[in-house]
């Protein structure tokens, strides 16, 4: 009687778990609650799928090249949609993505033969099993979805299924003989590309018609989302931790980092208009262009808030009707000039180093504020409609306040809860981005360039990541003393504390596209002018330097602080659902644009290209928020 290996084992329940998918839909489809849950279950559990296996295994095999495939599979489908019509685009990209999931299952069978050679086939088997859930549930949605009717969609999504099971066995029956494979920069560049879809095709219409009927039932999409992060965790979190992971070390550092600040903003971001009521806003409005960005940088001095922890606070005082010119301007000071940052700096970089690292974060704050801000503010007004212009009459008396405690709750449940709905989802990509890159980083080649190609590409690597301005002057000393350009040094220090992903993102969703891209040009042209003129001015500043040793582990402040914030981002995932929680990641000046998202909004569906950014900025001008909406 023949035997079956273990392998063989793990190899037949792979396949089995992928087609008891369609039954565990059809039984979900029969019961409303039921659906719902499994709405929010898949949408996290694929979302998991693509940025904590798929995405990191194209970085770990590709490097740093891997993300620019995650950012093309990301938005290609969108350019396309644009150009040949939305239907007939996403239907491309969902055949894409299940080809690219197919060479994925490939590589998982590949793996089932290599663990038994080395001694651990039970433990990968089961975990190549579990996660055929969530890649077969991604599939089965993507091809059985609104685009299709439902025997078309079922057929679709039955050939996917086979796909996926044909492509296992494949890798499987081949076994070594391709494992050079794994070590290919073609691969993971192909694996970055299908995370990148996966991405789009999860926040742009994934599952069935009846997928947009999920949120009927409150709340229960956002359990199943937390259900299907709970299986998130432990199918890839757990794993890649235990591993060593660079990106998840990476994330978990920067978490520790920021959370102490980001609690602090959220609560100050609510407390703004709830105790302080109008007095910050109207004395920010005060003067012209230039008085108002002074005060915009003055305001942010004291408050000890890092690049994302300061984006809860902009966003409040954007709803607060302040002028952009303020807004921005305290938007780039805040994060620069904090007091722990510049006292860290006397020691470790100078006292002149320090002095010019104030001095160029204040001119730099004064001009973006008054150039990009006057320039948004006069858009704004341009766009606005004459309705808006009109002023209220004021007859009726103000309304009697609340007792100072009852006003503090309501600041604290608005910053805790409407603020962080709109930003968390932004801070999140903000900081896997950075997780992600942060590895990659070659401080001994910049090193090696030219001063003037030391401002340009320090400067530039700023933009994307997130840095924490006292985190970063350790830093900074090391290169400087490894001979990084005192220019150089400060482009990295001006543009890293003050934008990441999450900046331009929330910018975009407040503003519109074009102030957003507005800010990051006179952001990229301001530090390259300040950091060439340093570098001209004073070549020598900094040289004798500091050298900070390493980082001290953070302490139980620090532990606590990410497990509150990650309780808070969970609060907000289950009271949003995941469709809405992604859908933030998509709202274009305080406009929600329906991409079949299904947050549970009512939109009106626009199929054609069209420029939404004159709106927006419209919007923009009237304080309208981003958090105004009705969230199941």
């Amino acid at each position: 009687m023949a035997t079956f290996s273990n392998g063989e084992y793990m190899l037949v329940a792979s396949i089995a778990a992928l087609f008891a998918i369609p039954l565990l839909h059809r039984v979900a489809e029969r019961a409303g609650r039921a659906y719902s849950l499994l709405d929010g279950f898949v949408v996290v559990a694929v979302v998991g799928l693509a940025l904590l296996e798929i995405i990191p295994l194209g970085v770990e095999l590709a490097g740093w090249p891997a993300l620019l495939a995650v950012i093309v599979g990301l938005l290609l489908p969108n350019f396309a949609e644009r150009r040949f019509g939305g239907k007939s685009t996403r239907r491309a990209a969902a055949w894409a993505a299940l080809a690219g999931m197919a060479f994925h299952a490939f590589t998982d069978g590949l793996a089932l033969v290599g663990s038994q050679a080395h001694g651990h086939s039970e433990a990968l088997g089961w975990a190549v099993t579990l996660h055929r859930v969530p890649e077969g549930l991604a599939v089965w949605w993507m091809l059985t979805g609104p685009d299709a009717d439902d025997k078309s969609g079922r057929r679709a999504g039955f050939v996917g299924l086979a796909m996926l099971a044909a492509a296992t066995l494949g890798g499987y029956v081949v076994g070594g003989a391709t494992t050079v494979l794994d070590n290919s920069g073609f691969v993971g560049l192909l694996e970055a590309f299908v995370g990148g879809l996966l991405l789009h095709v999860a926040s742009h219409g994934l599952g069935s018609s009846r997928s947009k009927r999920a949120a009927e039932h409150r709340y229960l999409p956002g359990v199943g989302g937390l259900l299907g992060l709970i299986a998130v965790v432990g199918l890839f979190v757990v794993p890649a931790a235990r591993e060593g992971q660079a990106a998840f070390e990476a994330f978990w550092e920067l978490l520790l980092e920021s959370a102490p600040a980001l609690l602090l903003a959220y609560g100050f971001a609510g407390l703004i208009g709830s105790v302080m009521g109008e007095a910050p806003a109207r004395w920010l409005r005060r003067g012209g262009a230039t008085s108002q960005a002074m005060r915009g940088v003055v305001f942010g001095l004291p408050l000890p808030l890092c690049s994302c922890g300061v984006v809860p606070v902009y966003r409040s005082l954007v709803d607060r009707r302040v002028p952009a010119t303020a807004a921005l301007a305290f938007l780039v000071a805040t994060p620069e000039l904090g007091l722990d940052a510049v006292l860290l700096s006397v020691p470790l970089l100078g006292v002149d180093m320090a002095l010019l690292r104030v001095g160029v974060a204040f001119v730099l704050a004064l001009a973006i504020g008054g150039v990009v801000g006057g320039w948004a503010e006069r858009r704004a007004a341009e766009l606005a409609p004459a309705s808006a212009k009109v002023e209220v009459p004021r007859d009726a008396p103000p309304p009697e306040p609340k007792p100072l405690a009852g006003r503090l709750v309501d600041g604290l449940r608005t910053g805790y809860g409407e603020v962080l709905d709109s930003t968390g989802p932004w801070i999140l990509v903000g900081l896997m981005f950075a997780a992600l890159i942060q590895p990659w980083i070659d401080a001994e080649f910049f090193t090696s360039l030219g001063p003037v190609l030391q401002v340009v590409a320090f400067g530039l690597l700023g933009l994307p990541v997130y840095v924490c301005a006292t985190g970063a002057t350790p830093l900074v000393a090391v290169l400087i003393a490894k001979g990084l350009s005192p220019g150089a040094a400060l482009a990295f220090l001006l543009t890293g504390p003050a934008t990441n992903v999450t900046t331009f993102g929330v910018l975009e969703q407040l503003h519109g596209r074009k102030v957003a891209l507005a800010f990051a040009a006179a952001m990229i042209v301001g530090v390259l002018g300040l950091g060439w003129g340093v570098n001209a001015l004073w070549p020598e500043v900094g040289a004798a330097s500091g050298v900070a040793g390493s980082h001290e582990g953070h302490g139980p402040l620090a532990i606590v602080s990410a497990v509150l914030l990650g309780g808070l981002f969970m609060v907000s995932l289950v009271r949003q659902g995941p469709r809405g929680f992604l859908g933030r990641l998509w709202e274009l000046g305080g406009h929600d644009h329906d991409h079949g998202h299904g947050h549970g909004h009512h939109h009106h569906h626009h199929d054609h290209d069209h420029d939404h950014d004159d709106h927006d900025q419209a919007a923009a001008s009237r304080g309208s928020s981003c958090c105004s909406h009705d969230c199941h």
